[in-house]
């Protein structure tokens, strides 16, 4: 199974790809939702583990334009902002849910196992 981590934060990357590839995941990254849309037109992937909070592109916009030309990758949300309404964001634009930075690696596991089994 093919991931792609899209993230602003460079530590968290690396962090969330080792547990993806200790877990056998095949795992990509992007550093901004831009990135992550022009590799989403060349590669195909079971899941998008979408930062929610980034600079220029923000998740909301970025999962809209993953959307115009790929409506069947699952897109996990990954927030570290508490206090935005992301269950609105998830429902309106059809995300498959999403996960808090600080519940940590046991919650995403699950959450990423759920999507992909």
């Amino acid at each position: 199974m093919k991931i792609l981590i899209v993230d602003d934060d460079l530590d968290m990357i690396m962090i969330t790809e080792r547990w993806l590839t200790k877990a056998g995941y095949e795992v990509s990254r992007a550093a901004s939702g831009q990135e992550a849309v022009d590799i989403l037109k060349k590669e195909d992937f079971d899941l998008v583990l979408l930062d929610y909070s980034m600079p220029d592109m923000d998740g909301k916009d970025t999962l809209i334009a993953i959307r115009k030309d790929n409506e069947d990758v699952k897109v996990l949300f990954r927030t570290g902002i508490d206090d935005v309404d992301i269950e609105e964001v998830v429902n309106d634009y059809h995300a498959n849910g999403y996960v808090s930075k600080s519940e940590g690696k046991p919650k995403l596991m699950a959450a990423i196992d759920k999507l992909l089994n």
